[in-house]
């Protein structure tokens, strides 16, 4: 009776720990942040970010900026990052700006675990 009542645990942990989803292992967090010319103080972004995985070609876009930051959840990978929107900055003498701006780069490393930053330069259009 024993060996049954053993037979069925262990029957019962290999079937709970064969259903355990483990995609976390799969996904990090990341930031993007725009980094900021001399004298500008980033204050809003409107803009859409695209994050197209390179190995999968699959895009994810977000607007969630906060400042000069985004950050999102992505699978881990090798991304190409695309930005266009307007952003609100003050310069070193204290002037309120609206332009057009863009951000680019082909390459950016989000294979890490967890917290990986990018840091990507902005383009001014205007």
């Amino acid at each position: 009776m024993k060996t049954i009542q053993t037979f069925i645990f262990l029957l019962l942990t290999a079937t709970l720990s064969a259903c355990h989803d483990e995609n976390d292992d799969y996904f990090a967090q990341n930031t993007i942040v725009i980094n900021e010319g001399d004298g500008i103080n980033i204050s809003l972004i409107q803009a859409t970010a695209n994050i197209t995985n390179i190995n999968s070609r699959q895009t994810t876009s977000s607007t969630a900026f906060d400042g000069a930051e985004l950050k999102i959840k992505l699978l881990r990978g090798i991304y190409q990052i695309s930005i266009e929107g307007v952003v609100t900055y003050t310069d070193e003498n204290n002037t309120q700006h609206d332009k057009s701006f863009r951000v680019i780069s082909d390459y950016v490393d989000f294979s890490g675990k967890n917290k990986n930053v990018a840091f990507l330069d902005i383009i001014f259009l205007e």
